[in-house]
């Protein structure tokens, strides 16, 4: 699916469909990346540095971050 001239191009939005609260695919829509590679990222610095700086950030960002449309 393309993605251009989304709203999640000029915004970062969190996806409705997503597996935990769409953060990563909405960042992976944003930055025009593959949903995989942005959540391989996220699990791997998830358990390299532990829950807090990872973690926390996610959950920040889940909370902070309005649902995008759905697609």
């Amino acid at each position: 699916m393309s993605y251009y001239h989304s709203p999640y191009q000029k915004r970062l939005l969190r996806s409705p469909n997503g597996i935990l609260f769409g953060v990563c695919e909405g960042v992976a829509r944003r930055l025009g990346v593959s949903t995989f590679l942005v959540r391989l990222i996220t699990l791997i610095a998830f358990f390299s540095t532990g829950f807090f700086p990872v973690g926390f950030a996610y959950c920040l960002m889940a909370l902070l971050m309005p649902v995008g449309p759905e697609w």
